[in-house]
């Protein structure tokens, strides 16, 4: 029961990892490069090879995580971390506030 309440625990964060390394992926797709340039210190291409990466690793992770009852392991959480950093950075960025 504990082996099967622990492998949920696991594929529930890999699937929420997997989600979220697709949200900033499309999130950067979406946007103009010239934001990039006002915005961030990085410029477009090197977050789409950034968060690229982080979704080979993080979907390959979440699939083997999900198939075989592995651990999401260390690129998987590596790809979080690079997807947390865009979207906690340079997306909040870009964002425009108007009152």
């Amino acid at each position: 029961m504990v082996l099967l309440i622990e492998y949920g625990l696991y594929a529930a964060l890999a699937l929420v990892g997997a989600g979220m390394v697709i949200w900033a992926m499309a999130d950067a797709v979406r946007r103009p490069a010239s934001t990039f340039e006002n915005h961030s210190r990085q410029t477009k291409s090197t977050w789409l090879l950034i968060l690229g990466a982080a979704l080979i690793f993080g979907l390959g992770s979440a699939a083997l995580t999900v198939l075989y009852g592995g651990r999401i392991g260390l690129f998987g959480l590596a790809a979080i971390v690079a997807a947390g950093v865009y979207l906690a950075g340079p997306k909040r960025e870009f964002q425009t506030w108007s009152y």
